[in-house]
């Protein structure tokens, strides 16, 4: 790790999380739609999903008013569609309040985030470090991050979560400015 904090020391988190959107309702939508998807593919659908809705993000309302014919027409699987409804529902309907979420602390909004049909901590660590600017989140369930410790440290592939769990405990409380340097380290 020492090294790629050499090579690149000046390293601004808060500019290289800007490239990703920090409103909650369109990382939680994008993040839904990326699981296992490549970056490319993910921002394909969501373009295809602001298609259908004026160039835009659809409102959690307008989400659950498309059906599901027409979210698998735009490249979600049927899964997603329902994770999707279910994540607009819960916003509709209060069981998940995206102001309160933040002010919960990491573990506690992780536990609401995972709540929703097909939010698992993947989703959750990706919402919690991407918009809400968590500076201790280490998404070892992320295979990118994965690869990246692999690598770093010469580890056999496939690196568990527990394993890669473990690594990231030596970079608390600084666990997402460490992610942000391996996740640099990513292969074309």
């Amino acid at each position: 790790m020492a090294a790629l904090v050499d090579a690149d020391p000046g390293l601004d988190l808060d500019a290289w999380m800007d490239r990703l959107s920090s409103d909650l309702w369109g990382a939680l939508v994008l993040q839904v739609i990326g699981q296992q998807l490549s970056l490319a593919a993910a921002a394909t659908i969501l373009a295809r999903l602001e298609a259908l809705h004026g160039g835009r993000l659809p409102t959690p309302a307008e989400l659950l008013a498309t059906d599901a014919q027409t979210l698998r027409q735009i490249g979600l699987s049927r899964a997603k569609g329902v994770y999707l409804h279910d994540l607009a529902a819960r916003l509709e309907d209060g069981r998940l309040d995206l102001e309160r979420l933040r002010s919960l602390d990491d573990d506690a909004a992780r536990n609401e985030l995972t709540q929703v049909k097909g939010v698992g901590r993947f989703t959750a660590d990706g919402v919690l470090m991407l918009a809400l600017r968590r500076q201790d989140v280490w998404p070892a369930a992320d295979l990118a991050l994965r690869r990246a410790v692999e690598r770093v440290w010469g580890l056999d592939a496939p690196a568990s979560v527990a394993q890669v769990d473990d690594l990231g405990e030596r970079f608390r409380p600084w666990r997402t400015l460490a992610a942000a340097y391996l996740y640099r380290t990513r292969r074309p």
